[in-house]
């Protein structure tokens, strides 16, 4: 609520009323302006409406009901556990042939994994050189150059970017604390 008489209670300031948290500044407001104690009294009426319904639950025997319909055929299960015991009898055997292999062609195999390695590692410092050989081809790279071949100011950089860290891990840890105070309408 902005400062009274400016304007009337709020969706807010009516839970307040209810929870009985209403600030001072306004119950003065609901002392002085009848529109805001009729529309107070509307939503008393309101809530005590509320309060008179019914609950609902479900009847007896619902959950069974439910349950019922929702479990598979008998003829389908014994299908899908069929699939299954297939499929992992599939890869146990295929896991058994490769073993196997591998025990029989231990040369053909260190072989192939030499090979692969090296490819891998030619790859890798290929891909290095090349993005190695881009960075210092760009425009930039000869200011970032003579900006680093200074220590000091190389230092004075370093300095505030751990000065910036630590101001964003302290933001972070206040915007991430609990409250020190209770929140009004943080009932859930």
């Amino acid at each position: 609520m902005t400062q009274w008489p400016i304007q009337h209670l709020t969706a807010d300031d009516l839970d307040a009323f209810h929870s009985a948290s209403l600030s001072p500044t306004a119950h003065e407001h609901l002392d002085a302006c009848a529109e805001c104690r009729a529309l107070v009294a509307q939503d008393s009426a309101l809530v005590a409406a509320l309060e008179k319904l019914p609950s609902f639950e479900p009847a007896a025997g619902f959950s069974e009901r439910v349950m019922a319909r929702v479990r598979p055929a008998p003829v389908l299960a014994r299908v899908y556990h069929r699939q299954q015991f297939a499929l992992a009898a599939t890869l146990a055997i295929v896991l058994g042939a490769s073993i196997v292999w591998s025990f029989f062609n231990r040369a053909e195999l260190l072989s192939w994994l030499n090979h692969s390695a090296a490819a891998i590692g030619r790859t890798l410092w290929g891909a290095v050189r090349v993005l190695a050989s881009n960075l210092t081809e760009q425009p930039w790279f000869a200011s970032l150059r003579q900006f680093a071949a200074s220590s000091g100011r190389v230092v004075l950089l370093g300095g505030g970017l751990l000065v910036g860290y630590g101001a964003a891990v302290f933001a972070l840890r206040r915007l991430l604390a609990p409250p020190s105070r209770p929140v009004p309408h943080a009932d859930w």
